[in-house]
């Protein structure tokens, strides 16, 4: 983008003094925190995940209760949601990460111009993505373990175990990640927690209308009574029903799927190549104010082309 070099070095000099500024003020913040008084010299000195905590804790709380004023999940249920065994300041701490390696490498790569801005951007919108890929990922292998599960709890209720008990023993029988997530319940419980917050807190950190149709029936038989491993034989029936479907609507459109992905990805990959091997060949596309305006056009068109194919192809459960 053919902007003045004044311009181009106040857009990249200001974030980085800022940066810079954050950075030392963080350090005086750490040495302060770790200097011990002489009357408390006995004292142990905080580890760095303690001092990243001090750090971002207040920062990821803000972040976490506006998510929650606007009804979304909080930093700790997307990450519990996506298995990782990280706090919300740790993860700010990632995300602060990436935006600087971006920049940086932008910076040695492209100097003083848009590409650091750009990667900087790209570091910032990662880590979300990596987050989004684990719970998807999460939530399919625990919605493909469910019919298992029900199989297992049915068949311990039946054999007369209570529902704390049958639960013990889907978590000791069960694959991860349901054995986890189970475990958990069974441990809320045995410290004194009841079934229903502690399978309440689990629907929290699994979004599967499946489990959530589970635990309701759970929940009903708790407080009303009735035969509840008939109800769970009758669910996993319509489950398994349901899984075999979505295995057969796989198979017809898994063709449609991979022409996605090979028009999303074939294009990418074409220019990337032309980029490396015969960088005067594309070097107007990087140089010039309508090269960056295609290559923001080719873009679009190429999300809207499949955002419109996995649309089409989509499993609705």
């Amino acid at each position: 983008m053919n902007l003045p070099p004044p311009v181009l070095t106040l857009i990249i000099a200001v974030p980085m003094a800022a940066a810079i500024a954050v950075f030392f003020w963080s350090l005086d913040r750490i040495r302060k925190e770790r200097k011990v008084p002489l009357e408390s010299s006995s004292e142990p000195r905080a580890t760095p995940r303690e001092l990243v905590e001090r750090l971002l804790r207040p920062a990821a709380e803000n972040l976490s209760q506006r998510r929650s004023v606007r009804g979304r999940p909080t930093l700790t249920e997307d990450l519990a949601r996506a298995g990782l065994n990280i706090t919300p300041s740790e993860y700010l701490l990632i995300r602060i990460g990436s935006v600087a390696l971006g920049a940086l490498v932008g910076l040695f790569r492209f100097g003083f111009s848009a590409g650091p801005l750009v990667l900087g951007v790209v570091g910032f919108t990662v880590p979300p993505l990596v987050v989004a890929y684990l719970q998807r990922r999460r939530q399919n292998l625990f919605n493909d373990q469910l019919t298992a599960m029900l199989q297992l709890l049915s068949n311990s209720l039946k054999t007369g175990y209570a529902i704390d008990r049958a639960l013990e023993t889907v978590a000791s029988k069960s694959r991860p990640p349901v054995s986890t997530e189970f475990e958990r319940v069974t441990t809320e419980v045995t410290l004194g927690t009841s079934v229903e917050d502690a399978l309440s807190a689990l629907l929290l950190r699994i979004n599967s209308p499946d489990l959530e149709f589970i635990v309701t029936a759970i929940l009903l038989h708790i407080r009303v009574g009735g035969n509840l491993a008939e109800v769970l034989d009758t669910i996993s029936d319509t489950l398994r029903d349901r899984l075999q479907t979505k295995r057969d609507m796989s198979v017809l459109t898994a063709q449609s799927r991979a022409s996605a992905s090979i028009i999303t990805g074939l294009p990418i990959l074409l220019a990337l190549g032309l980029y490396v091997f015969v960088p005067g060949y594309f070097a107007p596309m990087t140089s010039t104010l309508i090269g960056y305006i295609l290559l923001g056009i080719a873009g679009l068109l190429i999300l809207v082309g499949n955002v419109l194919i996995n649309r089409m192809t989509s499993l609705q459960a």
